[in-house]
């Protein structure tokens, strides 16, 4: 699984601002988009082992939601949920807050995916 696999799926979402990673930021580093956007990272990547060959494949996929208000984030990550639902994850959960630094509400989610 890739990058370019996860954004197939959820790049349409808020309004195209979806980001691998981290969202674009200015010179001074603050983000240079309106909210909400959403980022996503595959924090690892697993290979089963079966004698002479890679088996199994399981990653872990996060994404964030950035919003104004916790209701906005959560939303937005409820259609990010229904857009991966084809990758077949075998576990999710969800957990939030909030960022000091830019005022702004996050609905995170992380899942397993066995391929």
């Amino acid at each position: 699984m890739t990058e370019a696999d996860i954004y197939s799926l959820i790049g349409g979402l808020a309004d195209g601002k979806v980001y691998p990673d981290i969202a674009p930021l200015n010179t001074a580093g603050e983000p240079a988009i309106a909210p909400p956007w959403v980022t996503f990272t595959l924090v690892s990547q697993v290979y089963g082992d079966t004698l002479s060959c890679l088996a199994e494949e399981s990653s872990t996929l996060q994404v964030d939601v950035y919003a104004v208000d916790v209701d906005e984030a959560r939303e937005v990550r409820e259609q990010v949920i229904a857009a991966l639902t084809p990758l077949q994850f075998t576990q999710l959960s969800k957990t939030g807050g909030y960022e000091p630094e830019t005022g702004l509400r996050r609905a995170t989610l992380e899942m397993q995916i066995l391929q």
